[in-house]
């Protein structure tokens, strides 16, 4: 969902069957792959969880999101997921997540499905690919008139992502990640996004600050039998989140 869910929705190997949980987040920013939802507003995810049988985790999420021209709305997010853990170093997951908006309105960018595979080494190294066969409005840009030719068609999209986690000292560890997404819909083009930041835990508490960076992105869309093209340049910006998982 964003860049809390992200942190939130970390692999839960280890739980025992029936064990249940979940985590609260708050952020300076709600960043989805690279893209701010959170109009640049203080933002706050929930996450709660249970394993529901050997391997298996069902759960549900929700957080805040601003969207340009929109008003201040929910996503909600229900997920399944299956867990392995081949041996002491490597895991994997592989699930299943329905996103959609809380309010009555404007849903493209919030109402989607995703499948998602993420293999592990230790919690040092994460790979993840996920595929949605009905993504919309991936920029969140709402300057895409209703009126243009494809314009709210729901079409396939592809993300990948890697992210690292190296301890340095005590409880302080540098996390880095980098990621592209690959969208299918008319005019549209890929961009990527990466992050660089430490976090810091204290005990059930963890700290995160973290540095994003977005490549440019652009696209053209159709409209009254014209052609325009929207760009978007390259952009970073800091971003400060607590979590606390129980």
């Amino acid at each position: 969902m964003a860049l809390v869910l992200a942190i939130l929705a970390s692999p839960i190997i280890d739980a025992r069957a029936g064990d249940c949980g979940g985590a609260i987040g708050f952020a300076s920013d709600n960043i989805y792959r690279g893209i701010s939802i959170g109009g640049g507003k203080p933002a706050w995810i929930v996450d709660a969880h249970c394993r529901i049988g050997d391997g298996w985790v069902a759960g549900a999420g929700a957080g805040r999101v601003l969207l340009a021209g929109r008003r201040p709305n929910f996503q909600l997010g229900l997920y399944v997921d299956r867990h392995w853990q081949f041996d002491d170093d490597w895991s994997a997951k592989l699930g299943a997540m329905h996103y959609d908006g809380a309010r009555r309105g404007r849903r493209d960018g919030l109402r989607y499905d995703e499948i998602n595979a993420v293999l592990g080494y230790k919690s040092f190294w994460r790979a993840s690919v996920s595929v949605s066969p009905n993504a919309s409005d991936l920029y969140f840009t709402n300057s895409i008139p209703p009126a243009s030719d494809g314009a709210g068609e729901s079409h396939w999209a592809t993300s990948v992502e890697t992210t690292f986690h190296r301890p340095l000292i005590d409880r302080l560890a540098a996390d880095t990640g980098i990621g592209v997404l690959i969208p299918e819909g008319k005019g549209e083009s890929s961009y990527r996004y990466a992050s660089i930041g430490l976090s810091y835990a204290i005990g059930d508490v963890s700290l995160y600050a973290s540095r994003i960076w977005t490549d440019s992105i652009s696209w053209e869309y159709h409209y009254l039998g014209q052609t325009f093209v929207m760009r978007q340049p390259p952009h970073a910006d800091w971003v400060g989140t607590i979590v606390w998982t129980f």
